[in-house]
C-alpha cells in the first residue's frame, strides 16, 4: 500500500518522530565527540607552543648574550618560513624590560594589535594566554641561564588556524552524519508507519464510531503482536463500556431522584424550622390569652402581625431562590446602580459612626444585567458589612476594570467571618443572626451567577471582610467562574 505522506497522517508523524530521535542522539554524541575533540586538539596545541617557547628560550641565550640581534632575528624567523608553521609572532626583551627583536610570520599578523606584555604575569614556568580576537594562544616565558640567572623574556604567537579548520572539517562531517541518520530514519519511520498503519486506521474508524455514539461497536481483529492485541483490547474495552455506560445512566437517574428528594426535604426542613419559631410564638400568646381568658388587645394584634409578616417574608425568600423569576436585562452602569444602595444605606452607617470610603472608576463600561436584581445583590452586601462592622471601622466600595471585567469590591474592617463558617455562608437557611432567615447571600449568588459573574468572599476573624463581585462587561462571553 503506498503511503501519502501529509503533516496530520500517522505515518508522517512516526517517521518524524524516528527521525527527530535518532537526529538529535547523533547531534548530542557527535556534539560531546567534537567538544573532546577540541580540547585534546587545544591541549596538544598548548604543547607545541609549549615546547617551542622552551626549545627557542635555550637556542637565542648565545646569540642573545653576545647582543647579535640579526642572528636572534634569523633564528626566530626560522621558525614562521613555512606555511604549516604554528608560530606566527616572536618577541624578545632584554632584562631591563626593552624589546630587543620582534619579527612576524607575514604582513597579516604584523597587522594585529599586541597588547602589552605583562612581565608580571611571566614566571620561570610557561604562561599561556587565550586571545579569540586574534585566534592566537600568546606563549611567554624567561630566558635563564645558569650562572647568570634571569637574562630576558621570550613570547610568541602560536595561531589557531588549523585547530579550527580540523574543528570545522569534524562539524562538517557532523552536519553529514546527522543528515545521512535523519533520511535513514524518515525512511524506517514510513516503513514502520506501512507496516501498522491499517490497523491503526480500523481502530481509528472503531474509536470515531464510538465517539459519535455507537456504544459496543467492535472492529476487525486484523495485523499481527501489539496491534491484533489492541484491536482485541478495545473490541472488549467497547463492549465493557457499553455494559458501564448503561449502568451509569440508571445510577444517575436513582441519583437525580434522590438529590432531587435530598433537596425537597432540606429546603422543607428549613422553611419548617423557619416558620415554626413565629408560629409557636404566636400558639403560646393564644394560649396565655385563652387560660387567662382575655381579650386580645392592640398590642396583641401587633404581635400577631409581626409574626406573621415573618412568615410571609421567609416564604417570599423562599420562593424567591426555589424558583427565581427570569430576569429581564439591559445595559447596567454599576456605579450608577451603587450610588442608589449607597444613598440608601448612609443614614444608617452615620447612625453606626462607620467610616465610608468611595472608589469608584469612572467610564466603567456597561454591562448587560438587571438593575434592580444587582442592587438587591450589593444591598444585602452591604448591609451585612454594616451589621459586622463597630464604632470607627471603615467601609471601603472600589470599582475597576479587570482582565476585560467589572469588578466591585466591597471591604470593611469588621469582625469577620470565622473560618468554620465561610463553607456554608452560601447555604440556603445557613445564618449566624438571631432575625436572620440565612437567604440573603444564597439569592445573591444566585443573581450573580445568572449574569455570568462570581462572587466571591475572604474574611478573616478581628481583621474583616472582602466580597468581589466579578461581572463579564456587555457583549463578552460567559467568563470561567474561579476564586479571587
Amino acid at each position: 500500500m503506498s503511503i501519502k505522506m501529509n503533516f496530520n497522517s500517522i505515518s508522517f508523524r512516526i517517521s518524524f518522530f524516528i527521525a527527530v530521535l535518532i537526529a538529535v542522539t547523533t547531534i548530542i554524541v557527535g556534539f560531546l565527540i567534537l567538544q573532546d575533540e577540541k580540547k585534546t586538539l587545544e591541549v596538544e596545541l598548548k604543547k607545541k607552543g609549549s615546547y617551542f617557547a622552551h626549545l627557542l628560550s635555550h637556542e637565542v641565550i648565545e646569540p642573545f648574550l653576545y647582543e647579535e640581534q640579526y642572528e636572534i632575528f634569523s633564528f626566530l624567523k626560522s621558525f614562521m618560513i613555512d606555511e604549516e608553521s604554528l608560530v606566527v609572532y616572536a618577541e624578545i626583551y632584554d632584562k631591563a624590560r626593552k624589546l630587543v627583536v620582534r619579527t612576524y610570520k607575514n604582513e597579516k599578523w604584523r597587522k594585529m594589535e599586541l597588547q602589552p606584555l605583562n612581565f608580571d604575569d611571566v614566571m620561570s614556568d610557561i604562561n599561556i594566554q587565550d586571545d579569540n580576537n586574534l585566534q592566537v594562544y600568546h606563549i611567554s616565558r624567561t630566558i635563564d641561564v645558569e650562572p647568570l640567572g634571569q637574562i630576558g623574556f621570550l613570547r610568541l604567537g602560536i595561531t589557531k588556524k588549523f585547530l579550527l579548520a580540523t574543528i570545522r572539517g569534524s562539524k562538517l562531517k557532523l552536519y553529514l552524519l546527522s543528515a545521512g541518520v535523519t533520511l535513514l530514519g524518515v525512511i524506517l519511520g514510513l516503513w514502520t508507519a506501512g507496516k501498522i498503519l491499517n490497523p491503526i486506521l480500523e481502530l481509528n474508524k472503531g474509536v470515531k464510531r464510538v465517539g459519535e455514539g455507537e456504544i459496543g461497536v467492535e472492529i476487525p481483529v486484523v495485523g499481527q503482536g501489539e496491534v491484533k492485541e489492541l484491536a482485541l483490547s478495545f473490541n472488549k474495552m467497547s463492549r465493557k463500556l457499553k455494559t458501564l455506560i448503561n449502568d451509569i445512566k440508571a445510577a444517575q437517574e436513582n441519583l437525580v431522584r434522590t438529590e432531587k428528594l435530598y433537596a425537597v426535604g432540606e429546603f422543607s426542613a428549613g422553611v419548617a424550622h423557619e416558620i415554626k419559631n413565629p408560629l409557636t410564638s404566636i400558639k403560646l400568646l393564644m394560649q396565655t390569652l385563652a387560660h387567662k381568658k382575655q381579650a386580645v388587645s392592640s398590642q396583641d394584634f401587633a404581635i400577631f402581625e409581626g409574626e406573621i409578616n415573618r412568615i410571609d417574608r421567609i416564604v417570599k425568600e423562599f420562593l424567591a431562590f426555589a424558583r427565581p423569576k427570569k430576569l429581564e436585562k439591559k445595559s447596567v452602569n454599576i456605579n450608577d446602580a451603587l450610588d442608589e444602595v449607597i444613598t440608601i444605606t448612609k443614614p444608617k452607617m452615620k447612625q453606626s459612626r462607620i467610616e465610608f470610603v468611595q472608589e469608584f472608576t469612572s467610564d466603567l463600561p456597561l454591562i448587560n444585567g438587571n438593575r434592580d436584581g444587582l442592587k438587591q445583590v450589593f444591598l444585602n452586601l452591604v448591609l451585612n458589612s454594616i451589621q459586622a462592622m463597630d464604632d470607627g471601622d471603615t467601609l471601603t466600595i472600589t470599582t475597576s476594570l479587570n482582565d476585560g471585567n467589572v469588578l466591585v469590591e466591597i471591604k470593611d474592617t469588621g469582625f469577620g467571618i470565622p473560618a468554620k463558617n465561610l463553607k456554608s455562608i452560601f447555604d440556603p437557611f445557613f445564618t449566624t443572626k438571631d432575625e436572620g432567615t440565612g437567604m440573603g447571600l444564597a439569592i445573591a449568588y444566585s443573581i450573580v451567577s445568572d449574569h455570568s459573574g462570581t462572587l466571591n468572599i475572604w474574611s478573616k476573624t478581628a481583621i474583616g471582610t472582602n466580597v468581589k463581585v466579578v461581572l463579564p462587561v456587555e457583549g463578552k462571553g460567559q467568563r470561567d467562574e474561579g476564586i479571587v
